[in-house]
């Protein structure tokens, strides 16, 4: 019961709002790499309540004009009220979406080695992976039994099963029994009374949790939730039409010091790529005063048990065309544009920008042509829930087009470096906000931390309270901060965890520069493709040092026992090996600054050059 997902090497660059590609590649045709989900997870969204939102004045966010003066106005914008329209009857909006009865993305399937135990953490909770021989994905709590040593540290043995490194145990990946003590068990030979003896049964105290696992669309899912009955019921992970099942695909990964909700929330939100990144591809997906979501569409799924929102704009330059007219350009340059907006005009529309949120962890952005319906460009995000304070960013882009992982992944690293330590900052306010509010609701409502039936029905107002979110684009941005005030006291663990570590002092200042962008644990150590470009790098700044010597032996060594004069006009003669030397010196400081690119970069020096960029490129000071 595994996908097929593909294991290759070299794909397309991932979309342009992972990097700044060009406008000519943003152009090129993307299309979904589609694996038939599994038959026993098969489901189909019946009974689904929709509210939607079409183009007027319902799409413009909930404003209040305050007055300031003659000429003043301030707009202030609102949360949403809870709609009940989409929300089981007499049941509030989210009422009924249980964080335990949903699959987790954990780990890329070409980043998990065969027959090797690999830790993923869901939940602040450690889980031990592994792809085994028969094709199989197994899952279990990383934790043996005997004397709490981690699973991970041990190895998969001929059977298929995890074996401790500590004293040996062994334990069935899919039922989390315990299979074999090497210390309880009895020689053939071993006799008493002449009477063959048989081992001693294992006590059942020694038996770990499984949980059910699989690998769909190349993707390793956990179910930390439940038993495999209760995962056969459950939503399934996100799944695509088998006509994208040709298109290929990239993927990357990235761990991150930042919790999963403030990641998620930043995906969702195309305002700060403008600035946050200096890319104006990002203006695709924005809303404006003058062209708000054309659709706003937020919906229940599976009976209340998921919930989504889809967003529909028109892709075109929103903020930067604001910018444009209130430059002062030359009338040569205001011509030549009209020329250029009336050429496309007759040539082509406009496709949609769709952004789809499904609950709790996938986001999905595609622009779709208005007449064909052909989608040009998706790219998909996976957040795992670390825990509090932690993420595993992962991504793919679907295309026709090739390019190495390894060459996406330090191009995806230069992307993320610029807006990962602004949430890093974020974090440690809404955090901290986060764990004040829910110790004042526990006290007011004399509710124990391990009370956790009373904690789940507690509804949140931190992020409402927090944020101001006037902007158009801000009412998707609002909504799904309204779904984690609501939800997030559901989610396992995470009021525990909050807690301490808002006791512990973590919340009090932002973490090092060094430490929140620090590459080398948060990419290369858990990405197969970065450690073997790292590799090949090293290997070429080697094989280039010994070359050199080489060279210098050939040349120099059959005249060191001649006379200086001799040696001296070797020397003048050697040109040529001057050249070769230098190529070599090349070559190797190419591969160094390559291997570089794995590891801590992006310097305040960095961040001040990409500001410097702002008033040029995307909004000019005024």
């Amino acid at each position: 019961m595994r996908g097929l997902g593909p294991s290759t090497t070299s794909i397309s660059i991932l979309c342009f709002f992972l990097v700044r590609a060009t406008e000519s590649f943003t152009q090129l045709n993307q299309n979904v790499l589609s694996l038939q989900p599994h038959r026993w997870l098969s489901h189909d969204v019946a009974g689904t309540s929709t509210a939607v939102f079409s183009g007027d004045e319902s799409t413009t966010p909930s404003t209040n004009v305050m007055e300031e003066g003659p000429d003043q106005q301030t707009l202030v914008t609102t949360f949403e009220k809870p709609s009940t329209s989409n929300a089981r009857k007499g049941s509030p909006e989210f009422a009924n979406f249980d964080y335990e009865n949903h699959w987790y993305p954990c780990i890329w399937e070409e980043d998990l080695e065969l027959n090797e135990p690999t830790k993923v953490t869901i939940f602040d909770v450690d889980y031990v992976v592994a792809k085994t021989s028969k094709g199989e994905v197994i899952a279990m709590k990383d934790f043996c039994t005997h004397k709490g040593a981690a699973l991970s540290e041990g190895r998969i043995t001929a059977g298929g099963n995890f074996q401790c490194a500590y004293h040996g145990w062994s334990f069935n990946g899919k039922s989390g029994k315990c299979v074999e003590i090497p210390q309880l068990v009895r020689s053939k030979g071993a006799a008493e009374g002449g009477k063959t003896k048989s081992s001693p049964k294992i006590p059942s105290r020694a038996c770990s949790t499984a949980v059910p696992a699989q690998i769909h669309q190349g993707m390793v899912w956990l179910f930390p939730g439940g038993g495999l009955e209760k995962a056969l019921v459950a939503p399934p992970p996100p799944s695509f039409s088998a006509k994208f099942d040709d298109m290929k695909r990239t993927t990357v990964v990235r761990d991150m010091p930042v919790d999963w909700p403030i990641l998620l929330s930043n995906i969702c939100d195309p305002d700060h790529g403008l600035f946050a990144h200096q890319s104006k591809n990002f203006d695709m997906y924005t809303a404006s005063l003058d062209c708000p979501f054309e659709s706003f569409i937020s919906e229940e799924t599976y009976g209340g048990q998921g919930w989504s929102l889809r967003t529909q704009v028109d892709s075109k330059s929103k903020i930067i065309e604001v910018d444009r007219s209130l430059r002062e350009v030359n009338s040569k340059s205001s011509k030549v544009n009209s020329k250029r907006k009336r050429k496309k005009s007759k040539t082509a529309t406009d496709p949609w920008a769709t952004t789809h949120f499904q609950a709790p962890t996938y986001v999905q952005l595609n622009r779709v042509d208005k007449e064909s319906g052909e989608t040009k460009s998706l790219t998909l995000f996976y957040v795992c829930p670390v825990g509090v304070g932690r993420s595993r960013f992962m991504s793919q882009n679907l295309s026709s087009a090739k390019a190495p992982r390894w060459i996406v992944n330090f191009f995806l690293a230069n992307f993320l470096d610029q807006d990962t330590y602004l949430l890093a900052t974020q974090q440690r306010h809404i955090l901290s906000r986060e764990a004040e509010d829910l110790r004042r609701m526990m006290e007011e409502q004399g509710i124990h931390c391990n009370d956790t039936e009373k904690l789940r029905k507690l509804q949140m107002r931190t992020r409402r309270d927090t944020f101001c979110l006037p902007s158009p684009t801000d009412r998707l941005g609002s909504k799904i901060e309204q779904f984690w005030d609501a939800t997030l006291t559901r989610c396992p663990n995470r009021v525990k965890y909050l807690l301490k570590l808002d006791d512990s002092g973590a919340f009090l200042e932002t973490p090092s520069r060094e430490i929140v962008l620090d590459r080398k644990t948060q990419n290369l150590d858990i990405c197969k493709d970065s450690q073997g470009a790292v590799r090949n790098c090293r290997r070429v700044q080697g094989a280039s040092k010994a070359l050199a010597l080489v060279l210098v032996l050939v040349k120099f060594g059959s005249s060191v026992a001649s006379e200086p004069a001799t040696v001296a006009k070797t020397v003048c003669k050697s040109s040529s090996l001057l050249g070769k030397f230098a190529v070599l010196f090349v070559v190797s400081s190419l591969a160094k600054k390559l291997e570089n690119e794995y590891y801590f970069k992006y310097t305040d020096d960095m961040r001040r050059k990409d500001m410097k960029k702002v008033p040029k490129e995307i909004w000019e000071d005024r």
